[in-house]
């Protein structure tokens, strides 16, 4: 009888894994000329790496070790140095904070094709209408986009008007005002799966250049 642990390894077995080789800092893996737009999504309902099964609730808990954890064993080949995203933000005590969890220049590890090809194969990956129509229109390739990772379930999680300030101005602002990107949210900042608890129209106030 096979047993649980050799089932989950069976699972991890099947999950595409990403090569540590797109982490290094050489010209192809950077951003060919800027970053040409933003993503923000959860790590719960990831569109791309989703995290389960926890954290589901963002707690004063610092996760991000566990996030790097959980993201080696599903869907790294070998330890990198980084996460996907660039920008984690989480609850640590009683505030929410960001780190920076990829270099800035160096683009996100899969392209929208890639991603394409994934999401026939892995039914764990469910998107939501916006994601769908995110990647049938195609505004631009997720591999060219500043990634930031709530951490936690956006459809449980409680979010302040500090939340959406704090990843406005230190997240978004700063690319839309250096690259001269247009400032409205679904122009060049896409929420991709994000739950119904996180406004994405809150964010709009802060990411004015």
């Amino acid at each position: 009888m096979i047993t649980l642990q050799e089932t989950y390894n069976i699972l991890l077995e099947k999950k595409q894994r990403i090569d540590s080789s797109r982490d290094r800092a050489s010209i192809s893996n950077k951003f060919t000329t800027k970053p040409l737009g933003i993503i923000i999504s959860d790590s719960y309902n990831n569109p791309f790496f989703p995290i389960r099964p926890r954290p589901k609730i963002d707690t004063a808990k610092n996760d991000l070790l566990l996030i790097h954890r959980r993201f080696r064993e599903l869907y790294g080949k070998f330890e990198s140095l980084f996460l996907p995203w660039h920008f984690c933000v989480e609850m640590v005590e009683d505030r929410y904070v960001v780190f920076n969890t990829r270099p800035i220049d160096l683009r996100f590890p899969i392209s929208s094709n890639e991603m394409i090809k994934r999401k026939k194969s892995d039914d764990d990956i469910q998107w939501d209408e916006v994601t769908k129509l995110f990647f049938k229109e195609k505004p631009f390739d997720i591999s060219e986009a500043i990634h930031i990772l709530i951490i936690g379930d956006s459809s449980l999680d409680i979010y302040t008007q500090k939340t959406y300030e704090i990843i406005g101005r230190t997240c978004i602002v700063p690319f839309i005002r250096y690259f001269r990107m247009p400032e409205g949210v679904f122009q060049r900042t896409f929420p991709l799966n994000v739950g119904r608890k996180f406004k994405i129209n809150n964010i709009s106030k802060f990411i004015r250049r």
